[in-house]
C-alpha cells in the first residue's frame, strides 16, 4: 500500500552500501523511520534529506517489512542554512527532535509548530535566539511548558552571549527534569561558541 505524507527530516543514517534509514516526523503519523535506497548516488542526491527539510514522501508500507520504503520524495521547503550560525541552529533543533520525538502518533498542532520553527530559522533576523524560542515553544507543544504567569527565569530575553549560554543550559536541565530520556545535545557546544 502506498501512503503519501509531508514530513520533516530529522536524520539520515547509512544502513548499507545502497540504503539509508530516514528518520522523519510526518504530518500523517508522527515519527516514522523509512528505508531509502540509492540516496547519495549519482542518480539520487541525499541533499533532499538534509536536517529540517520539509518533504513530501510516498512510501510503500507492507506488513511483511519492518520499515516502509520510500518510493518517491519531493522537496517542499528547505531552510537556507548556508551560514554557519543557521546551520548550527538547524542541527541543534534536529538533534533535539530526533531524540525526543519517538512515537508514531499524529499530532497536527506539533507538526504546525515545527513547520513554523523551520520558517523562523530561515527568516529570523535574530538567529542567535531561534533555538531558545524553539525550546520554549517545543516544551509547550509537549505539554511541559513553563507557566508564563510564574515569572520563570526560563522566559527571560537574553541580553548577551553569557546570558544565552546560561539560558540554554537551564533549558536542558528543565527538559531533563521533565523528560526521562532527554540527553544533552552534542551540538550544543558548537552552538554556544558561535553567538557572541
Amino acid at each position: 500500500m502506498l501512503i503519501t505524507t509531508s514530513a520533516i527530516v530529522l536524520n539520515l543514517q547509512r544502513r548499507g552500501d545502497t540504503s539509508h534509514v530516514l528518520h522523519a516526523y510526518t504530518r500523517a503519523g508522527g515519527r516514522i523511520n523509512y528505508i531509502v535506497y540509492g540516496a547519495g548516488t549519482k542518480k539520487k542526491s541525499s541533499a533532499i534529506y538534509a536536517p529540517l527539510s520539509i518533504v513530501e514522501l510516498t512510501a510503500d508500507i507492507r506488513a511483511d517489512k519492518p520499515l516502509p520504503t520510500i518510493k518517491e520524495a519531493r522537496l517542499l521547503y528547505v531552510p537556507e542554512i548556508m551560514d554557519m550560525r543557521r546551520q548550527s541552529v538547524a542541527l541543534f533543533i534536529a538533534e533535539v527532535l530526533y531524540h525526543i520525538l519517538r512515537h508514531p502518533m499524529q499530532d497536527e498542532a506539533l507538526f504546525r509548530f515545527l513547520d513554523t520553527t523551520i520558517h523562523d530559522l530561515n527568516e529570523s533576523e535574530d538567529i542567535e535566539n531561534v533555538h531558545l524560542r524553539f525550546l520554549s515553544g517545543f516544551a509547550n507543544a509537549l505539554g511541559i511548558g513553563v507557566n508564563e504567569d510564574a515569572d520563570s527565569p526560563l522566559l527571560r530575553v537574553p541580553k548577551n552571549r553569557k546570558d544565552r549560554q546560561s539560558l540554554i543550559e537551564e533549558w536542558c536541565d528543565y527538559y531533563q527534569l521533565h523528560l526521562e530520556d532527554f540527553r544533552r545535545p552534542k551540538s550544543i557546544d558548537v552552538l554556544m561558541e558561535l553567538f557572541d
